[in-house]
């Protein structure tokens, strides 16, 4: 109820309540303990906008993953084709570099780049087709509908000429003398 609205008890003159006049609700949500002032509006507002401009952190990102985001992470589109090209090329690649004569840590670095280039570049690569590939079907079925609507409007003329015709005919065979000469 806004502070300068009026009630109208039973009796005839309105009563008018203040703000002062009202109390705000009780908020067990709030427990700022027995010896800690209860914050001002300022220092709320100031809390607030600091929440509002702090910056989400990694820790922020990684308490939003559930253990059902990863167990069903294969499941994604395109995911397992990713994967698995990430761990063949990691595997080409660091067997590669292993062969060539570089260290093991570094054969395994190489191998952990090119598994993980890998695998994002076909997955991405894996998301543009299926683009590509719903552009092409919402081409066609607009092409489909538009056929469609040609052959219900061609339809619709041969049904529209086949009765034009009928009721000419109807009309020649009542205007059609019902004598002849011979």
């Amino acid at each position: 109820m806004a502070p300068s609205d009026t009630l109208t008890p039973s009796s005839s003159s309105p009563t008018t309540i203040t703000s002062s006049q009202l109390q705000p609700p009780p908020q067990p949500y709030l427990n700022h303990g027995a010896n800690q002032p209860t914050p001002t509006r300022a220092e709320a507002e100031s809390a607030r906008s600091q929440l509002a401009a702090r910056q989400p952190t990694i820790a922020d990102a990684w308490a939003s993953v559930k253990a059902g985001d990863l167990l069903s992470v294969h499941q994604a589109p395109c995911s397992r084709t990713g994967f698995l090209t990430g761990i063949g090329s990691g595997a080409a690649v660091g067997a590669l570099r292993f062969v060539l004569g570089s260290g093991v840590p570094k054969a395994a670095n190489w191998a952990v780049g090119a598994g993980v280039l890998g695998a994002v570049l076909q997955y991405e690569y894996c998301q543009a087709s299926r683009r590509r590939e719903r552009e092409k079907m919402k081409r066609v079925v607009e092409v489909y509908d538009k056929k469609q609507a040609e052959t219900r409007a061609l339809e619709e003329e041969r049904i529209r000429a086949q009765k034009a015709q009928q009721e000419e005919e109807a009309r020649r065979k009542v205007e059609k003398s019902w004598w002849k000469v011979w």
